[in-house]
């Protein structure tokens, strides 16, 4: 391509140079043999006028040669100008001293008689006259006058060729450079300068490398997002300022907030003024956590800031007292971590994690509650065999009465066999131990068994219990339904008025079988009947106490029924009684 280029306008030029020579050559040319003819008919007229003895010859033509004659003494003889002034001596003339000193001689000056710079030249005679000859020099001016207009033509002519054949020349070397296609997978080497050549097998191979990396972050950036987008848990990026610059749904949901949020402060998505200093903490370049409540749900909230200095630490810090510390906030506190923080990091914002924590949160609070009644429950029943057992231990107990607190012992013993008994079955459950061992039976025939158990404590309590239905057939582990129906009809007599009836109905669905046990009892409060299904728990604990139950019953009963993987319900209005409806399906699968 170089050699190309530089042959290709350095004929542009040098056919330039040639063609610009060649017409001034031929104009000047020209107007030297112009002027060389009216030199020759100038020549023609003076021999004619001395051949003639003519003093002035009438024909010479204006600005041509004029020929004088000058005597010794400086007078003017003869001369062709006709408007010569022969007043005028010219004996100070220069040509005329330098001929009569050396026999010849030569001056330009400007001539007094025709108005124009005049070359002189003078010849001294042999009678001691001079001879002076004359011609004005803008004759050689109209020559170059007259050629003049002709030279701009030629030159505009040259300059337009020079411009039309240079911008076909630079088209034509460019073209194959305007014609690569980098779009292409390939790039042909016929269409290129050799020395182009490399820089295109360059720029193909950058262009694949660029291609795959941009396929690789796009899928990687698809990949963050679509993960992003699906996760329960709330994520929210911010910058230095403290801007939203992405979230996701998540958060939107937790916050009930549209997505007009980005490049907005994160108060617009949650206004706490303890959350916004902590989001401040943050982006100082501090690590920090806490818990936030929204509609009912609790969240942990991780804030972590995005650094410079991945690796900051004590040791880091130049001449710090802490440097045998890796953790500059727990060698250091709070506060000064954060100003080293600021000091020797650079934040670029933060990210900010919510994570929903409710059913960990009430599993916990559950557990402690377990765990305290547990040790409530199980420490009265100890705590009074314990002392009876001392009484009669020490002789504190007459011998008539030794049979009574024996049996009052022996109840709390019984009682605490109940308990542990209820927890033991509650684990099963749990850990997914409990037995399956489903065979077919008629559920009615199970429920009149239960209810003839039960019958002896109703009548305690002058309480009726019906049974209601047909003959029903299914596939189930009768002991556990046999258990399912004795707990709610124990509650039903335990809770109930005196008096009061308790009802078993059964009745079929499709693909169900449908208990409901219905009693005419205390009732429960609308507050408490999302909680009665729960371990120990009583909504009126007094009366529990009173009537002995555990607070497992009702717990073991949801346990039951979601080991059938059938559905419990409960429907109860305040002092005038509950019902209580399980679902089983017929057939196990």
């Amino acid at each position: 391509m170089q050699k190309r280029i530089f042959w290709n306008f350095a004929g542009v030029i040098l056919i330039c140079i040639v063609v610009l020579a060649l017409s001034f050559g031929v104009l000047f040319f020209r107007a030297a043999q112009t002027h060389e003819r009216a030199a020759i008919r100038d020549k023609a007229y003076l021999v004619a006028g001395i051949l003639n003895h003519d003093a002035f010859v009438p024909n010479l033509t204006s600005g041509g040669t004029r020929l004088t004659i000058i005597s010794p003494d400086g007078w003017v003889l003869s001369d062709t100008h006709a408007g010569t002034d022969f007043t005028v001596n010219r004996g100070d003339r220069l040509e005329f001293i330098q001929a009569i000193a050396y026999g010849s001689g030569e001056a330009i000056r400007r001539s007094d008689t025709f108005g124009a710079e005049t070359f002189y030249y003078a010849i001294r005679l042999q009678d001691g006259s001079v001879l002076r000859l004359s011609r004005t020099l803008y004759s050689l001016g109209e020559v170059f006058t007259s050629t003049l207009p002709a030279l701009i033509v030629v030159t505009i002519i040259i300059l337009v060729l020079a411009h039309v054949t240079a911008h076909r020349l630079t088209r034509k070397i460019i073209k194959p450079l305007s014609e690569v296609d980098f779009e292409t997978t390939t790039v042909s080497a016929e269409f290129l300068y050799e020395e182009l050549w490399p820089y295109i097998k360059k720029i193909e191979h950058q262009k694949h490398e660029i291609s795959s990396q941009l396929m690789t972050l796009r899928t990687r950036a698809e990949t963050i997002e679509a993960i992003i987008a699906n996760m329960r848990e709330g994520l929210v990026i911010l910058d230095e300022k403290g801007l939203v610059m992405a979230v996701n749904k998540s958060v939107l949901d937790i916050f009930g907030r549209t997505k007009d949020i980005i490049q907005k402060n994160i108060q617009h998505i949650y206004r706490d003024p303890e959350f916004a200093q902590t989001v401040k903490k943050c982006l100082a370049g501090a690590h920090l956590e806490t818990s936030i409540t929204r509609n009912d749900r609790v969240y942990n909230v991780y804030l972590n800031p995005v650094i410079s200095n991945d690796t900051f630490s004590a040791k880091t810090v130049p001449h710090s007292p802490y440097e045998d510390s890796a953790n500059l906030q727990d060698c250091c506190g709070a506060d000064m971590a954060l100003f080293y923080r600021k000091k020797y990091e650079s934040s670029h914002g933060a990210i900010i994690f919510f994570l929903d924590t409710t059913e960990q949160f009430k599993a916990e609070t559950q557990r402690r509650e377990f765990t305290a009644n547990v040790s409530h429950e199980l420490k009265t029943p100890l705590t009074t065999i314990s002392a009876l057992s001392e009484m009669i231990a020490n002789g504190m107990i007459k011998p008539e009465d030794v049979s009574t607190y024996s049996s009052k012992i022996s109840g709390h013993t019984q009682r605490l066999i109940n308990i542990i008994e209820d927890i033991i079955r509650l684990s099963e459950f749990d850990e997914k131990k409990a037995e399956k061992n489903f065979d077919i039976f008629d559920i009615y025939e199970l429920a009149k068994s239960v209810i003839t158990a039960l019958h002896e404590k109703a009548t305690e309590r002058s309480v009726a219990i019906k049974l209601e239905g047909q003959p029903l057939i299914l596939k189930a582990n009768s002991r556990l339904l046999d258990e399912l129906m004795f707990n709610l009809i124990d509650n039903g007599i335990k809770y109930n008025k005196d008096g009061g009836n308790v009802t078993l109905h059964l009745s079929e669905e499709p693909n169900w079988c449908k208990i409901t046990v219905t009693d005419t009892g205390i009732g429960i409060s609308k507050e408490h009947q999302q909680r009665v299904f729960e371990r120990f728990y009583r909504v009126d604990s007094s009366r529990s106490k009173k009537t002995g139950g555990t607070g497992l019953g009702l717990s073991i009963v949801k346990h039951i029924t979601e080991h059938h993987n059938g559905k419990i319900t409960v429907e109860s209005t305040e002092g005038a009684g509950t019902t209580i409806i399980c679902h089983i399906p017929l057939v196990q699968s």
